[in-house]
């Protein structure tokens, strides 16, 4: 029931339910415009179980993603990772999108393999990314989805997916580069190094913290001292692990409790709460709510 309220698409899923997609072993590539209300659905929760990369290619959206608003336009990117909720406040009738959605083993075959966490440097500090684009970025990218959509059609060469792997390399390291050149210019080897703890210690917290909310378990997998661990995640994000570990459980509170059919104590258990006063006292230090008052109000 709980997995049913937060819509959660597979690249299968993806290929299945989409009209206007380009398919080939590795990639799938999707055209959604705001006359698919079907694959535009406003308020409700959804996630991917895959990369994606978003290019806004008409008109804007707002959008909350984790909860926190945004307002994307013509020209923007999404850069997004699994286990992130996003949900379609609204959108203007001309909004469209051009999304290209990445199997993991053509992840892995690119060196983007998100388990060693050697994922691009743009994506290194906030996820996920959102980036305006400048006019020359945008052509470049839109030439080589062009040309992997022509080697998808096509078919014909027998190194095509080969020559998919090398366009969508450089098109990810074009998308680098001007993150680099907008935002990171002035970034230090050691901010570096630092951001990329951060970017591991995400993926970790991501996947584990519903089962462990200790600060040393993660320690122990980055292989640092928790006070090490803490320095660098307060450098990069002026927040403590903690911390962090706590927003991640919040937000899934938060979205599961607005889901009308799922009871706080199937949110208290799912989050692997040993009992109801632990579970609402720890909610409330966070929101300031009980998780029965939010659930209530919302």
């Amino acid at each position: 029931m709980i997995d049913k309220y937060i819509q959660s698409y597979t690249l299968e899923d993806i290929i299945k339910t989409s009209p206007d997609k380009i398919v080939s072993k590795s990639m799938t590539i999707v055209d959604v415009n705001a006359q698919q209300p079907n694959y535009l659905r406003i308020h409700r929760p959804y996630k991917f179980a895959t990369l994606g990369i978003i290019l806004i290619t008409k008109g804007s959206c707002e959008i909350t993603v984790n909860l926190e608003q945004h307002h994307i336009k013509k020209d923007d990117i999404i850069v997004v990772l699994p286990s992130h909720v996003f949900e379609i406040l609204s959108f203007t009738d001309d909004f469209a999108v051009k999304a290209t959605f990445i199997s993991s083993e053509f992840v892995i075959d690119a060196g983007f393999h998100l388990k060693s966490h050697n994922l691009i440097q743009f994506m290194s500090s906030s996820y996920p990314k959102i980036i305006g684009l400048d006019r020359q970025t945008v052509r470049t990218i839109r030439y080589h989805l062009g040309r992997i959509r022509q080697y998808i059609v096509e078919n014909d060469n027998i190194f095509s997916e080969e020559i998919i792997l090398h366009h969508f390399s450089i098109l990810m390291y074009e998308m680098g580069s001007f993150y680099n050149r907008m935002v990171l210019a002035k970034t230090t080897g050691s901010t570096v190094r630092k951001e990329e703890m951060a970017k591991q210690f995400l993926f970790l917290v991501a996947t584990y913290f519903k089962k462990q909310r200790n600060v040393q378990f993660y320690a122990d997998q980055l292989f640092v001292s928790r006070k090490h661990l803490t320095k660098m995640m307060t450098d990069v994000f002026n927040k403590s692990p903690k911390q962090i570990i706590a927003e991640a459980i919040i937000l899934e509170a938060k979205v599961m409790l607005k889901n009308p059919n799922i009871s706080v104590s199937q949110v208290m258990n799912e989050l692997n709460f040993s009992d109801s006063s632990v579970f609402s006292k720890f909610f409330k230090n966070y929101t300031n709510l009980s998780p029965s008052a939010y659930k209530a109000n919302n």
